[in-house]
């Protein structure tokens, strides 16, 4: 079921590294603002009022997830920051992606494979999403303080820049779709097609990234990459495992133990993911006071969000399994 999701399939990345001339022309033309934008126009498009309606009634997922998505996990940022990193502005890249808000679509497609409650994850997604236009400002000048970029950093054009990617083009498409006749139809006729499309937009911000790394024959040797995916690594482990503690000492449903596990599911896959798209905007954000290191930045995010990708793809998997064995031993009992 995972290997059908569009997503970890877009962001393979070999390809990228020797191929990098068009990837790195898009990102010369700036275009990642553009599919930014354009993946909040179709979750605009796509947001089901319904579901909304549905997560409303899940009010402590909404706290709890809110909560630790951009409080929990972003206070591990100045830790990350300290970490002795070489180049130092991998932990910089790192430290960015810490305060970022959920993934835009990975959450959702893995709650919905793992039969969790996709109504949760989408809330939480689109709700964390539009609140990170005011948190992602503060939170980043308070953890970069002095860090290298830091001067070139301004709180209010990152809140301006996310106004217009983010909050805009989500606004724009739930009015298209309520306002142009069709509309709804017309889209869960191609709700598979148009969440294609999204992770395409998705994969088109990483293959940027990465090109312009390899075009610009950006020094990246194995002892570079094996620390970036093994901090990435480390940093969604932590994620992970204080997400599972917390949500364990939380009742998110009295319907039934399966609508809890469900809910539950869905908190901690969207709780422990941060979004590249925003990463990579202020990461942008900053390159001037980086320089060339930028492009170790934006490679720290790229590998969190790949290691991110892939590991809570086998997690759901390993729960797929789970669940099936607890039901076949139940059957047996029977």
């Amino acid at each position: 079921m995972i290997l059908e999701a569009p997503l970890p399939r877009a962001l393979d990345g070999e390809n990228w590294w020797h191929f990098p001339a068009y990837g790195a022309a898009a990102a010369g033309r700036n275009l990642a603002p553009l599919s930014t934008a354009g993946m909040f126009f179709l979750s605009g498009l796509l947001l089901n009022s319904g579901e909304v309606g549905d997560a409303l009634r899940c009010p402590a997922a909404l706290a709890y997830g809110l909560t630790a998505v951009l409080g929990l996990t972003s206070a591990l940022a100045p830790l990350v920051l300290r970490l002795p990193l070489a180049p130092p502005e991998l932990a910089i890249g790192f430290a960015v992606f810490c305060c970022m808000p959920t993934t835009l679509s990975t959450g959702v497609v893995l709650t919905q494979a793992v039969r969790g409650n996709a109504a949760v994850a989408l809330m939480l997604t689109v709700s964390s999403n539009l609140l990170s236009v005011l948190s992602v400002p503060l939170l980043l000048r308070w953890v970069l303080g002095s860090a290298a970029g830091a001067a070139s950093f301004s709180p209010l054009a990152i809140c301006l820049g996310l106004a217009r990617t983010v909050v805009a083009p989500l606004l724009a498409g739930v009015a298209v779709q309520l306002a142009v006749p069709g509309v709804p139809a017309w889209r869960a006729a191609r709700r598979r097609q148009l969440s294609y499309l999204s992770a395409g937009l998705l994969a088109f911000i990483p293959w940027m990234q990465i090109s312009r790394a390899a075009a610009g024959r950006l020094p990246l040797g194995p002892g570079t990459l094996a620390s970036a995916a093994a901090t990435g690594l480390g940093i969604h482990l932590v994620f992970l495992a204080t997400n599972v503690a917390l949500t364990s000492l939380i009742r998110f449903s009295t319907i039934s133990a399966v609508a809890d596990r469900g809910i539950r599911r869905a908190v901690i896959l969207c709780s422990s993911q941060k979004t590249l798209p925003i990463a990579i905007a202020v990461i942008g954000q900053l390159g001037e006071g980086l320089g060339p290191g930028a492009a170790y930045a934006a490679i720290a995010c790229v590998a969190a969000h790949l290691i991110q990708t892939v590991f809570d793809s086998g997690l759901v998997s390993w729960w797929l399994r789970r669940d099936a064995a607890a039901l076949e031993a139940e059957t047996r009992a029977i």
